[in-house]
């Protein structure tokens, strides 16, 4: 398939390019020296071997390539991941006869297996960018039956995932701002000096054993991640990086917050 052309969508195979691997260009070295020395002496033998493995190299080209024809790939959307780690993508490969030796290639990684019906295969593959997985062409190959022949078939798949920013930043995480509105946080017994106000009148008519005084603590406002507080000598990456980072912080704190781009 011309590097010119688009590749096509992940599904069925439908186009296959079919090239000698080492072994097959032995092989024809051999074929040649056999056939010229058949020629040389006149030996019907010879040249009779010689037709037959021609013949039986002719007739393996041809099923390697149908161990590909029709051969369906389909890879699923792989967990989004960080910058810098691996993204593990699986590939589901369906066949309505069984395949042997079917090698799929994705971003360097390689998984080689027989197709019965379906099979899967997860594929490790390296999340250098943030923004979509797009790991490059998703490939498959085969050299069945005799390894004299590489038949294979490119794919161009759509976007197989997210990765994040890299969560990386030298700057703490910033507080939350405390505002002057309270929030009610329960009853506690009276102590002297609590001012009249606190007391949950209500409760005490009920006939409660010891005035229930309100209590209630500052409410934290949310907390604002500002792209246009980092630095200004700073890259986009590493402000995406910092505000990633600052992101899971509050997250794992359990606090509000808001990105502010």
């Amino acid at each position: 398939m011309s590097a010119r052309q688009p590749l096509p969508p992940t599904g069925p195979v439908g186009h296959v390019r079919v090239r000698p691997t080492r072994a097959g260009l032995a092989f024809a070295a051999l074929l040649a020296v056999l056939l010229a020395w058949a020629l040389n002496h006149n030996a019907s033998v010879g040249l009779l071997l010689a037709f037959v493995l021609a013949a039986v190299a002719v007739d393996a080209r041809g099923r390697a390539r149908a161990n590909l024809l029709g051969l369906g790939l389909y890879p699923a959307h792989a967990a989004a991941v960080f910058a810098g780690q691996t993204a593990a993508v699986r590939v589901r490969l369906e066949s309505p006869c069984p395949r042997s030796g079917i090698v799929v290639e994705l971003g360097g990684a390689v998984a080689e297996l027989d197709v019965a019906g379906a099979a899967e295969c997860e594929l490790h593959v390296a999340a250098l960018r943030r923004g979509p997985l797009q790991p490059g062409a998703l490939r498959v190959s085969s050299c069945h039956p005799l390894g004299l022949w590489r038949a294979s078939a490119g794919f161009a798949p759509a976007p197989l995932g997210l990765v994040y920013p890299h969560p990386a930043g030298p700057l703490p995480p910033p507080s939350a701002p405390r505002g002057a509105d309270e929030d009610f946080a329960g009853l506690r017994p009276y102590r002297r000096g609590d001012p009249p106000a606190r007391i949950a009148w209500r409760r005490a008519a009920k006939g409660a054993a010891a005035l229930p005084v309100k209590q209630f603590e500052a409410a934290g406002a949310e907390c604002w991640l500002d792209w246009a507080a980092l630095p200004a000598a700073w890259t986009g990456e590493a402000k995406l990086s910092q505000l990633c980072a600052w992101v899971l912080a509050l997250e794992a704190r359990g606090e509000r917050y808001g990105v502010r781009l």
